[in-house]
């Protein structure tokens, strides 16, 4: 990889943590505006995440069969995981984004409410402590609507070397 690439990479991936991590004043352009020169983005807001580890796994295909529990995990692609934590701000938001392969979230405290722009009427779906969801390549934004801080982890499963987050546009069949 070129040092130019790396360095924009770590340009963009530290634009992103920053973001992410300001908890303290919003960072988001307000739906229906735009940056200079670029699409109507809506970056997260009151969202701590700490990344507790990253490693590569290749290649695999593991299946399980436990007492007619079965399971079956694939990828061609080399592949990298991601473990994150975070915490979530009571009226903190993720911002409007996608992701390169599937992220599973786990609930640890509080609710989350998830808004998936691939639903027309963009309905949200609320997901309480103890519960579990996936996250994947359609736009979508996670918010706490609730009056209580949230703590959850996410696994994320990217091209090896890849980003984990990509922005995306406010998706005009959901709500700002």
């Amino acid at each position: 990889m070129s040092r130019t690439l790396l360095t924009g990479v770590a340009v963009v991936l530290g634009s992103l943590v920053a973001a992410c991590t300001d908890a303290g004043s919003p960072t988001s352009t307000p739906p229906g505006g735009s940056l200079v020169g670029g699409p109507s983005l809506t970056m997260g807001f009151g969202v701590t995440p700490t990344i507790i580890a990253r490693g590569n796994i290749g290649t695999f295909h593991v299946q399980s069969k436990f007492e007619g529990y079965k399971i079956d995990l694939k990828t061609h692609d080399d592949t990298d995981i991601q473990v994150r934590s975070a915490i979530a701000a009571p009226g903190s938001y993720s911002g409007w984004h996608t992701h390169p392969g599937p992220v599973i979230l786990v609930i640890k405290t509080g609710t989350l409410t998830l808004y998936d722009a691939s639903d027309p009427s963009c309905q949200p779906t609320v997901h309480s402590a103890g519960t579990a969801f996936f996250e994947g390549t359609t736009p979508h934004n996670v918010r706490n609507e609730g009056s209580v801080a949230v703590e959850y982890g996410t696994v994320f499963f990217v091209p090896a070397g890849g980003p984990t987050r990509i922005e995306a546009d406010f998706p005009p069949n959901c709500p700002p």
